[in-house]
């Protein structure tokens, strides 16, 4: 399994230098503002970007201040004034193993041994619970978490922790796409509150995942998690074991499972990058790592040709050799990275008339021209793999939505260009980066690279406007564009969550593909190490 090799100060360095935010050395921000996550600066505050504000007391129901950058959390101090007693399921703490009385644990730390050498082991419990109520989840020592039975959620719906005004929901009563819904609040440097679905029990999700409940050490609020086992009896002499890691917008908590095995390259968090994780088709758990341009937009929805059997948009590159199942499995994917791009060129295309329309410099329409062409290139090379992979010619068809209008006004204009460039392209330049650092066929990396060097220019052109517009705009579009920032930011985290939940596909990795745990390590990263202190850098260099 491949981890994570993204390496973010090339990034950083390139965008800080096109918005004219430092002029230290390579990489490092300048004396006067430091945005790097955990430092401070004179010229602006620096807000920790690690998530919520909020975990759960195991007790009180209230909502309580989470971990800041670089702090331990202890999963282990859960009611820690109640005794952590186990709970009326009957799960003896000491052994992780089910009996008929229930035993209390000891609350020390996680990292503690009993007098027979073997690891405390306590229960996590629910949170929101006026009397301690187990989880069905056992955790020892610093070992991952494992599930011993599954218990009902006593709160399904997690109360509502928003205090934000203006936030795009503002009580569980918002919440109503899906049953027991919660307003959650997210904090990154900006802030907002989304919806969150919780759950009662595993009859209340899909197949291939489990209930779990909100808790001190399992997450702030209740979600479905994916898991290929519903608890350890379906494991044999194995455990239904659950990574646990945390990062923007995710919490420290219990994610995807599966059973573990005698191979396992690891039984605890390897760091916050890389959890110990094994996805499905792999035969033991290891620590894991976790393109394509910007969205067209019409009615607030991204939209894309439909492909058709052509050759007149292939170009010549070349792939490395796979058997039929996995090039079925590639020429799909890269068809419908091809027709990303290709919508992409609608969106410069209406964006060169925006820009136009609202006396835009000559740089920007420029720029915006060429990346325009880019993404046609862009498209040709994603329409040549998808044929060299699938063994017949394919390319797009007509797009009739090319025709719809955009944004009009200024406002409506800098907030696409947020959603779309500085949040959706600054990833997908990284994802691009991420995909051209796994491929091991050395042709199909120079294909990558260029694509991601593209990318990366792309979304510095994104923020460059985004630099131009707020240097004019009055303190109204100032606080709109603070807002979309913070709502945009909001959805990529919770969005990183979600993709780190779903099975892994990591044979793919060699082939220059992201699959969706990938996927979510470069998003956490770009979020904390690149989007965030650029978006606050930015903000106080036109202030």
């Amino acid at each position: 399994m491949l981890s994570l090799r993204l390496d973010l100060h090339a990034s950083r360095r390139s965008l800080w230098l096109a918005l004219g935010l430092t002029a230290c050395g390579p990489g490092e921000p300048s004396a006067t503002t430091d945005t790097s996550p955990g430092s401070s600066s004179t010229s602006a505050t620096t807000v920790d970007p690690a998530v919520p504000t909020t975990g759960t007391s195991g007790t009180s129901g209230t909502s309580s201040t989470g971990p800041t950058a670089g702090e331990t959390i202890d999963t282990t101090g859960l009611s820690a004034s109640e005794g952590a007693t186990s709970s009326s399921s009957g799960v003896d703490t000491t052994a992780g193993t089910s009996t008929g009385a229930g035993t209390t644990s000891d609350p020390a730390s996680s990292s503690g041994s009993s007098d027979t050498g073997e690891p405390l082991c306590i229960e996590l419990l629910q949170g929101f619970t006026d009397a301690p109520i187990g989880s069905g989840f056992v955790k020892c020592g610093d070992k991952l978490p494992h599930r011993v039975t599954a218990e009902a959620c006593v709160v399904p719906a997690t109360p509502s922790n928003c205090d934000i005004n203006g936030a795009s929901c503002a009580t569980n009563a918002d919440c109503v796409e899906h049953g027991f819904g919660s307003c959650h609040q997210f904090v990154g440097m900006f802030v907002d509150c989304l919806c969150v679905y919780g759950c009662q029990t595993d009859a209340d999700c899909a197949p291939g995942s489990v209930c779990r409940c909100a808790g001190d050490g399992l997450g702030p609020y209740t979600t479905c998690v994916g898991s290929t086992c519903a608890d350890d009896g379906d494991c044999g002499d194995e455990l239904c074991q659950f990574a646990q890691a945390d990062g923007v917008g995710c919490p420290f908590a219990v994610q995807a499972g599966n059973c573990s095995t005698p191979d396992d390259l690891c039984d605890s968090d390897c760091n916050k990058i890389t959890p110990c994780i094994k996805d499905d088709g792999a035969s033991q758990w290891a620590c894991s790592g976790q393109a394509c341009g910007r969205p067209f937009v019409v009615d607030a929805h991204p939209v894309v040709a439909p492909a058709v059997a052509r050759d007149d948009w292939r170009a010549l590159v070349v792939v490395p050799a796979a058997d039929a199942a996995l090039r079925a499995r590639l020429a799909a994917y890269w068809t419908d990275i091809a027709l990303a791009e290709h919508a992409s060129i609608a969106s410069f295309a209406r964006h060169i008339l925006q820009l136009l329309a609202i006396g835009a410099p000559p740089q920007l329409v420029r720029d915006t021209q060429q990346a325009l062409a880019d993404e046609v290139e862009h498209a040709r090379q994603g329409f040549a793999l998808a044929s060299l992979y699938a063994g017949t010619g394919v390319g797009p068809g007509p797009l009739p939505q090319a025709t719809a209008p955009g944004a009009a006004d200024a406002a409506a204009i800098l907030e696409a260009v947020i959603r779309e460039a500085c949040i959706g392209e600054t990833l997908s330049a990284l994802e691009a980066q991420e995909a051209a650092r796994q491929a091991e066929d050395p042709a199909l990396r120079l294909v990558l690279q260029k694509i991601a060097d593209d990318e990366q220019r792309h979304a510095e052109l994104g923020w460059r406007f985004v630099q131009w517009a707020l240097a004019r705009a009055d303190a109204e579009l100032r606080a709109h564009a603070r807002t979309v920032f913070a709502s945009a930011i909001a959805a990529a985290q919770a969005t990183a969550c979600t993709l780190a939940t779903a099975p892994g596909e990591p044979e793919l990795h060699a082939h220059g593909v992201i699959d969706a745990p990938l996927r979510a390590a470069v998003w956490d990263r770009g979020l904390r190490e690149l989007v965030l202190p650029s978006a606050l850098a930015l903000e106080a260099a036109v202030a």
